[in-house]
């Protein structure tokens, strides 16, 4: 395979001296599980390629579906998305006039959930029953929005607090018929943003029993020492953990590089970068400023013109339609590699890189 031929030649070349760590950690079977399903969902799940749900899906789904708060602690590329999106899909069918709120840390994340959505329910899509709200929507559409709100709204914390916590009176009734929260990559609320954001949940919580609403808190996270402390402590809630993973795995390689005295990681990054673009590998490199992403794309522009057609820097700052741009040609398929902030990290489908 391009990876494993890739990997041996990094080990072997006197450039690529700093490799200090090389740890290949092992595939694994796939685990399955059996729940009834509404025929809806199953032609649904059917049209996404997914023919069984993994035993911890199935788990999670039970636990929602009993009116138990819970959050799933597995590994990346192994269906978290599904486990709230099968009880909201439910939802919607059983119960028409019911809402649900996903929030999301970033933007590119709602983005991508909102067309995963379109394609498990693409009748409900049609009739606009899903939609983003933050910063980005129109003030023509917010109101929209907020006039007849539709079964699903994605946001984000700042929005929430912003948009919908200071006029809840103009969402009443999207809170009243609230059934499900979903809080995605639960992980990334900690330190001084973790804090603000408990503050901003139980004002939530505070809205939603003044409508009467008691919804279902379904959480993702990453895999973290305490998702159920995190949790717990973000909303004043109990929560159930699902955290063994049913899902299988492909072999993965992992590589830790210390450049040697007097070479920059950026040099190093940008060198690699290249190589896996040339061998064909889907490939994301992170960068900690957006000022380094501009830099280092412009030097992979600069020595390597001949992929520069396949690469792209993404970051904050970006107008909303070039970051969709953006993201619609890495979905796709059409961009090979992007230089990306963290703006990006919790926006894209990760099992589909190399």
């Amino acid at each position: 395979m391009p990876i494993n031929d890739f990997i041996k030649d990094i080990l072997s070349r006197n450039d690529f001296r700093e490799v200090v760590c090389h740890k290949v950690i092992p595939s694994k079977e796939a685990s399955f599980g059996d729940i009834p399903l509404l025929p809806e969902v199953k032609a649904g799940l059917a049209a996404l390629g997914a023919k069984r749900l993994y035993t911890h899906q199935c788990l999670a789904i039970e636990l929602a579906r009993l009116g138990k708060n819970v959050v799933v602690m597995t590994p990346t590329a192994s269906g978290k998305s599904l486990i709230y999106n099968i009880p909201v899909m439910e939802s919607m069918l059983l119960e028409p006039k019911s809402r649900s709120l996903y929030i999301f840390p970033l933007k590119g994340l709602a983005q991508n959930q909102l067309k995963v959505l379109g394609e498990l329910n693409p009748e409900a899509a049609a009739k606009n029953a899903f939609a983003i709200y933050d910063g980005d929507t129109p003030q023509r559409k917010r109101k929209k929005l907020r006039d007849a709100p539709p079964s699903v709204i994605l946001t984000n914390p700042d929005m929430l607090h912003l948009g919908f916590c200071a006029f809840h009176e103009k969402w009443a009734e999207f809170f009243r018929s609230l059934r499900y929260v979903i809080i995605d990559e639960v992980h990334s609320y900690r330190g001084v943003l973790g804090s603000h954001f408990a503050q901003v949940l139980r004002r939530l919580r505070r809205i939603l029993s003044l409508y009467g609403a008691n919804p279902v808190f379904i959480a993702s996270s990453a895999t973290i020492a305490n998702p159920t402390e995190l949790c717990e402590t973000l909303t004043g809630l109990e929560f159930e953990l699902v955290s063994e993973s049913g899902a299988a795995q492909g072999k993965k390689n992992f590589l830790f590089i210390n450049p040697s005295s007097g070479v920059s990681p950026y040099t190093v990054s940008t060198k690699l970068f290249i190589e896996s673009i040339r061998r064909g590998l889907k490939t994301i490199a992170f960068t900690k400023a957006r000022k380094i992403t501009e830099l280092m794309h412009r030097r992979v522009i600069e020595s390597a013109p001949d992929i520069k057609d396949s690469v792209s820097s993404y970051r904050a700052g970006f107008l909303p339609e070039e970051r969709r741009a953006i993201e619609k040609r890495l979905f796709s398929g059409a961009l090979s590699g992007v230089i990306s902030t963290s703006a990006l990290e919790l926006g894209i489908d990760i099992g589909g890189l190399d």
